[in-house]
Order: structure tokens, then C-alpha cells, then sequence
């Protein structure tokens, strides 16, 4: 998504926190993804939400764009984030429909909503006796565009014209 709405981008910032291990692999795949786009990026980490201001400021002023994985430090800060981002005019694209909601432009994530009502139905599924073994590993389908429209309006993307 951060290639389709800021095509000018040529380096990119990722943001996240090294001691979640689903934060290390999301940024395992998007440094893979950029440098085969043939784009640069730049990474920093945060180890508590008291890091968040200075390091994303710090990271803006060296790149065109930032992403940033599903990460509990910088949901927690995100409003810090965005505060950075609008003060910059770094935009932010984040995994999480959460995140976009608090400071980030837009993304295309998991409904979480829908994943907690996947997540009781497989729960019922053991309380009645079913062994976990035997239930299918399963990924989220439910994949939401959400918007910013306060941030897209700053960075001037049109939600209209967002592909999912």
C-alpha cells in the first residue's frame, strides 16, 4: 500500500520494536519486499512507548515514507507517531486498522473484530471437547481498507482511489 499511495517514495522508514518476535518477522518481509522494489530503508527501534517521540523523529527526518508492523510499543504510542508524521509530513502507513485510526494514513488489515468472533468460535469448538489438534490452522480472511481521513487529507490521497 505505501508504494500505491506514495509512488515518489525511495526511502522508507520501518519502525517497530525488536523484542516482539511478529514485529522482527513483519520487518523481515517488508525489508525483503523493498529491496526488491529496488527501493532503500532506513530501521529503528523502540523498546518503550518513552522512545517513540525522539526515535520517529529522528527516523522522519531520514526517510520519504514509514511503515510499521502490528507492534504493541507503537500502537500504545501511535498518537505519538502521528503527531511526528503531521509535524514532518512523513506519512505513516501502519499494519493495523487501530494504528491508521490514531496517527497513520491507511492500510489494508485484519478486522479484528472479525478475528475475535473467528477466535470464540474455535474456543466453543474445544470447551465442547474438540482437541486443538484436530482443528485446521487458519489465517485471518477478513481484510478491511482503513482510512485516516485527516491524515490522507494532509498527504493528499484520495480514499476513492485506493486499491485493496
Amino acid at each position: 500500500m505505501l508504494r500505491q499511495l506514495f509512488p515518489k517514495a525511495r526511502k522508507v522508514g520501518l519502525l517497530y520494536n525488536a523484542a516482539e518476535p511478529n514485529s522482527v518477522y513483519a520487518i523481515k518481509l517488508a525489508k525483503a519486499a523493498i529491496k526488491q522494489q529496488g527501493l532503500q530503508f532506513v530501521a529503528k527501534t523502540v523498546a518503550t512507548t518513552a522512545d517513540v517521540q525522539q526515535t520517529t523523529t529522528a527516523l522522519a527526518s531520514q526517510v520519504d515514507a514509514i511503515y510499521i508492523p502490528a507492534d504493541n510499543v507503537l500502537t500504545a504510542a501511535m498518537a505519538t507517531v502521528g503527531k511526528v508524521s503531521e509535524e514532518k509530513k512523513v506519512p505513516v502507513i501502519p499494519a493495523t486498522g487501530p494504528m491508521v485510526k490514531l496517527g497513520g494514513v491507511a492500510t489494508n488489515g485484519i478486522d479484528f473484530t472479525k478475528l475475535g468472533a473467528r477466535t470464540a468460535q474455535m474456543a466453543v469448538k474445544i470447551i465442547k471437547g474438540q482437541k486443538v489438534a484436530d482443528l485446521p490452522v487458519e489465517t485471518p480472511k477478513d481484510i478491511s481498507l482503513v482510512v485516516n481521513s485527516k491524515f490522507a487529507k494532509l498527504f493528499n490521497v484520495d480514499p476513492a482511489k485506493i486499491v485493496k
